[in-house]
């Protein structure tokens, strides 16, 4: 009997193995926790179709918006950890919607980083009627003018939220956040000259800085973003030690096999080595930038840090 036992432990275990190395064994649902139009959206299907080329199952894009990435992050979090469910979201969903939405039926510690896209500054754009160059001189107006002005982001909670936020509490200045649903909402409220300015995601505007119908003032990395050479950054235009960035990146639930998560990780990895991939990406003003699945892991544990702490410290809620 206890042979017997051990022997179907055993083949359990194959078994188990097996899977991991047969995966994927039917389609995988890569869930973007934002509106269609969205960058998450574009990275999700570039990527998904190179995999689903490579892997020999579909990756199938779903949007589940709302509640600034929250339902679509909770939907993957309770989903099967066999990595047929999978979470295509930044740094803004992981590490600042669950400080100011204090009920969530998740934590980030509830998911499992698996591979990073890309990991790139934003752009501070200013309305086409801005007479100002410079950061500085949109701080300055604002400083002069308490409550007068306006700020567009992708939704109450999300990072650019956050870091216009805390760029206006740089100089003390008083600005109205004005969310939107999605990013071209914001580009067109900026060339509509709706609100002053946002702090957003280059791909969302930067196809507009060559006409003049949205101003580039300055990328908020540490160094000059390579795809942006002639705008400064932040601290070169007069604001020392402001400095943000964030990752796209996939995920899935709470523990999913190791070897599925690093077979994912390295098609990822080769596919965003393809010339072609860099291109698209670079076409839509964005980045590739592969990582390992330690170093992705330390990322995501990075910015969940130093977000949530952000977050809590000026009291962002949910409004």
């Amino acid at each position: 009997m206890k042979k017997i036992l051990t022997t179907i432990v055993l083949a359990a275990g194959l078994a188990a193995q097996a899977n991991a190395t047969d995966y994927p064994q039917r389609p995988v649902t890569l869930v973007v926790p934002f509106a269609a139009g969205a960058s998450l959206g574009t990275v999700a299907h570039l990527v998904g179709e190179r995999l689903t080329a490579r892997m020999g199952q579909p990756f199938i894009v779903e949007y589940k918006p709302g509640a600034s990435g929250s339902i679509g992050t909770a939907y993957v979090a309770k989903a099967k950890p066999d990595g047929h469910t999978l979470l295509v979201s930044a740094t803004g969903p992981m590490s600042i919607v669950p400080v100011v939405y204090g009920n969530l039926s998740y934590q980030s510690s509830d998911l499992t980083p698996i591979a990073q896209f890309m990991r790139v500054p934003f752009v501070v754009a200013a309305q086409p009627a801005f007479q100002g160059k410079t950061v500085k001189d949109l701080l300055d107006l604002i400083k002069q003018n308490p409550g007068r002005y306006h700020f567009a982001s992708t939704g109450n909670g999300t990072l650019v939220h956050l870091a216009a936020q805390l760029l206006v509490d740089q100089v003390g200045g008083q600005a109205t956040h004005v969310p939107y649903a999605a990013a071209s909402q914001v580009a067109t409220a900026l060339m509509r000259n709706d609100v002053l300015f946002s702090v957003a995601n280059i791909s969302g505007v930067s196809a507009y800085f060559a006409d003049g119908r949205i101003k580039p003032l300055a990328t908020t990395g540490k160094a000059r973003f390579p795809l942006l050479p002639e705008v400064p950054t932040v601290a070169e235009s007069g604001v020392a030690g402001f400095e943000v960035s964030h990752y796209v990146g996939l995920l899935g639930p709470k523990g999913m096999p190791a070897d599925v998560v690093q077979k994912l990780n390295t098609h990822i990895a080769e596919i965003l080595k393809e010339p072609a991939i860099q291109q698209a990406f670079r076409t839509k003003g964005d980045l590739a930038t592969p990582a390992t699945v330690p170093e992705f892991t330390a990322i995501v544990d990075a910015d969940l840090k130093k977000w949530g702490d952000a977050a809590r410290k000026i009291g962002l809620k949910n409004e």
